[in-house]
């Protein structure tokens, strides 16, 4: 991204300099001796960015950074811009803003130490070059003469250049700032989903399931309406994992993510992974009878449903489930309640669902 900015913004520079070298109007107010150091130092900034696109582009989609080649990058950015800008002027306003707007940017794209060792090459070049200036060695603008001015004016050449530097400068530098604010709210999206997600299934985790039931349970509470909650648990899950290993049971908890949430009605269900082996299903505006319903079309996905292992043994699950219906419950009670109806399951030989029903907390029965 950094090489694909600048490139264009040297390009063109060289493009304008090149113009004032061979325009009998503009040559007279430029010194070509300084312009042509200038161009070169362009140029084979534009070709070490060059070089460096064709070595990192077929590596894009590596993660970790090639920090020799980043550096090389970084340094021939910062000291491309400082020819240009001390060129023009050191303290001018509008290389020196855009230069600050560079080293932001620079920032963000690059590691911070590459950015610390390219910072620490270029900046004592506007040191030194202003303790000449000071000393009368070198002029303020190397790069322009005095008929560069009229009655202490730039000339409209002179003029136009420096509000190039500022405007190309800035445009990519804004360009920058406003991507940069996509991709960090992209990324916080990204991180909330994380949050909520869990990895292995794309279910909701434990901490998005226990958000969301204790919303339905407000509603609940405004609307009358009853609630079931399943837990589900995959019978022998260890013994898979311990056969087979835990890639095969990676598998097969994958496999019942997908079949829980084709199972539900989406958005208004909600499929979770609570840990382990273990996952739930919140099921608002139901009742334990249209629950049972949900239970056994599971079940028939179950049966149809396989997964082969490394080994290569086709293996199939069946799954125990403790369903509760509720009214008014706090959490914790309809957990405690279907946990408990999913013990029963698994001691009465597990493949199955235990049902039950909570009625409303007596304070809540109506008079």
């Amino acid at each position: 991204m950094a090489i694909a900015l600048a490139s264009p913004f040297f390009i063109i520079y060289l493009g304008l300099h090149q113009i004032a070298l061979v325009s009998d109007t503009i040559r007279p107010g430029v010194r070509p001796p300084v312009l042509w150091t200038l161009q070169a130092v362009l140029a084979l900034a534009t070709l070490v960015l060059a070089g460096a696109w064709w070595y990192l582009w077929p590596r894009r989609h590596q993660a970790e950074p090639v920090s020799g080649v980043e550096l090389l990058v970084a340094l021939s950015i910062g000291l491309g811009y400082v020819g240009i800008a001390v060129c023009a002027g050191a303290f001018s306003a509008a290389p020196t803003q855009v230069l600050m707007g560079v080293l932001t940017i620079g920032l963000m794209l690059l590691q911070w130490r590459t950015m610390l060792i390219a910072f620490l090459v270029c900046a004592p070049m506007f040191g030194v070059f202003d303790a000449l200036m000071v000393l009368d060695v070198v002029p303020y603008a190397p790069a322009v003469t005095t008929q560069a001015f009229h009655n202490g004016e730039p000339v409209w050449w002179w003029s136009l250049w420096r509000h190039m530097v500022f405007h190309v400068g800035w445009a990519v530098v804004a360009g920058l700032i406003f991507m940069f604010f996509g991709r960090l709210d992209a990324v916080h999206a990204k991180l909330n989903r994380l949050s909520t997600t869990d990895v292995l299934t794309g279910l909701a985790n434990r901490r998005a399931f226990m958000a969301r039931l204790n919303a339905e349970l407000r509603r609940q509470a405004r609307t009358g309406r009853p609630m079931s909650l399943v837990l589900v648990d995959a019978d022998h899950f260890k013994r898979i994992n311990d056969t087979h290993g835990h890639p095969a049971g990676d598998q097969v908890l994958a496999m019942l993510g997908r079949l829980l949430s084709l199972g539900v009605r989406t958005p208004v269900d909600m499929a979770a992974r609570l840990g382990g082996e273990e996952f739930a299903l919140l099921l608002p505006d139901t009742t334990v009878d249209e629950a049972e319903a949900v239970c056994w079309r599971l079940q028939q996905l179950l049966a149809a449903e396989s997964v082969r292992a490394p080994s290569g043994d086709v293996l199939r699950l069946t799954v125990s489930m403790g369903v509760v219906e509720g009214v008014g419950q706090r959490p914790e009670q309809l957990l405690r309640q279907a946990d408990t109806n999913l013990y029963q399951a698994k001691a009465q030989g597990r493949n199955r669902a235990v049902y039950s029903v909570l009625g409303p907390l007596p304070s809540e029965v109506p008079a």
